[in-house]
């Protein structure tokens, strides 16, 4: 199937969406009248609103890990035959695999710190939406003169170097796949920055809410295959 180029996709986008207001309130006002909601349809849906305010929550869980931080590596390939009797080969005679470098050593390592008393908590999986804030304490320059260290550990002087911002969030909620979260598909937030310390680290912010608050959340989680309903919990938030 041939790939639609930029251009094609704004024709196409202009021609399903250019009717659609772009300011907020007016967009509001548009799906109302697009939508044909009642006025007891509308207090519904504010009733509905007024009860997700007051009875959904977030709760807090904060890692640190002592190590300088990284980002996740160039996925890597490899081209697999049937001379190493791989169980995909059997059945395909040439194709490429690509495998992450340092995945599964972060995964596990990650599994080991479940025991730490700051994740006991967690009696299971986090299967709710989440936000996730990603602190990276690079390791402040030798060169840095007196002033600019000082400067620099107050969050004054950050950062311009590699690992760029998105390998850094990929490896360290990766980590979580599994350990500490179902999937990181959950996470509807994140957020990565950078900073200077004279004690590398990485600092880990998760916020998960205490339930989902909508049919289809329940339905895509409810339904997935390692999604295990004898031993893991689902609230859903319902109005009735």
């Amino acid at each position: 199937m041939k790939r639609k180029n930029r251009a094609v996709k704004a024709i196409e986008y202009e021609e399903k969406y250019s009717s659609i207001p772009i300011d907020p309130k007016e967009r509001l006002s548009w799906l109302y009248d697009e939508l044909k909601i009642s006025d007891s349809e509308a207090w519904e849906i504010l009733k509905t609103r007024d009860l997700m305010y007051t009875s959904l929550y977030y709760n807090d869980i904060n890692i640190i890990l002592y190590e300088v931080p990284e980002g996740t590596p160039r996925p890597r390939a490899r081209l697999i035959n049937r001379k190493n009797l791989a169980n995909m080969a059997l059945s395909n005679s040439s194709f490429i695999q690509v495998y992450s470098i340092t995945g599964a050593e972060d995964n596990a390592y990650m599994k080991r710190l479940l025991t730490e008393d700051e994740l006991k908590k967690l009696d299971q999986l986090i299967c709710t939406p989440c936000i996730v804030t990603i602190d990276a304490f690079f390791k402040t320059p030798s060169s840095f003169t007196k002033k600019d260290k000082v400067l620099a550990e107050i969050g004054l002087i950050r950062p311009l170097v590699k690992p760029d911002w998105d390998n850094i969030g990929k490896k360290y909620s990766d980590m979580f796949n599994s350990n500490v979260w179902l999937d990181d598909q959950f996470t509807i937030s994140g957020t990565v920055n950078k900073f200077y310390s004279c004690l590398p680290r990485v600092e880990i912010k998760l916020k998960y809410m205490n339930q989902v608050y909508n049919l289809n959340q329940f339905r895509a989680i409810n339904g997935r295959q390692d999604f295990d309903t004898e031993t893991m919990k689902l609230n859903y938030f319902r109005l009735d």
